[in-house]
């Protein structure tokens, strides 16, 4: 799903980004606990988690500098004191300082989130137009959501197309339980000589 942006003889697509839900989300979740199995990964899951990995890398990439325009151009309605026309070197500036923010990241659930942030010392932050720097730091979750969505499903993925000789763990050979067992029994002889 994309939003289009109509510019003069081009038309840019700017990726809406949806983060993860329901069990994709609980095995993103499981993941990152540890929690997860090669078995938990059903093929209809492997199949969810391959659609979700590509609007999640779609979403990483850079921002276009139309898209950013845009938002921009969106939240001039939400606060008081937008500037009267939003001037192609303001928009250069913030798209400076925000280059590294993910395309993904500017969508309407960021800009709403702006104009909803609480008062910071009486201040009405989020009536107000941003500073590039406030900005960046404003967008910046979304952004780590968005990379840290696709590095969770990116090891997911690597679970699933492992050689089968690195999916589970064989048991222990005989000669590795010895060693454990040796191990151990020197361990416990050396606390016991370190307490008399």
């Amino acid at each position: 799903m994309s939003i289009a942006t109509k510019s003069s003889g081009a038309v840019v697509l700017a990726p809406t980004y949806t983060p993860a839900t329901g069990d994709l989300k609980a095995l993103i979740a499981a993941k990152r606990e540890g929690y997860l199995w090669r078995s938990d990964l059903t093929p209809d899951r492997v199949q969810a988690i391959r659609k979700q990995l590509a609007d999640a890398e779609r979403a990483s990439l850079p921002p276009n500098p139309v898209v950013v325009a845009s938002w921009l151009m969106k939240l001039t309605k939400l606060v008081t004191n937008a500037p009267a026309e939003l001037s192609r070197d303001l928009a250069e500036v913030i798209f400076e300082v925000c280059g590294d923010i993910p395309s993904g990241a500017w969508n309407p659930e960021s800009r709403l989130a702006w104009t909803r942030q609480p008062d910071r010392n009486g201040y009405p932050v989020g009536s107000r137009w941003p500073a590039p720097g406030e900005l960046h730091t404003h967008l910046r979750p979304f952004a780590d959501r968005i990379r840290d969505e696709a590095s969770s499903l990116k090891a997911m993925l690597a679970m699933v197309e492992a050689p089968p000789e690195q999916r589970e763990r064989s048991k222990p050979t005989d000669a590795e339980i010895a060693a454990v067992v040796r191990s151990a029994r020197m361990a416990r002889q050396a606390l016991a000589e370190g307490a008399e």
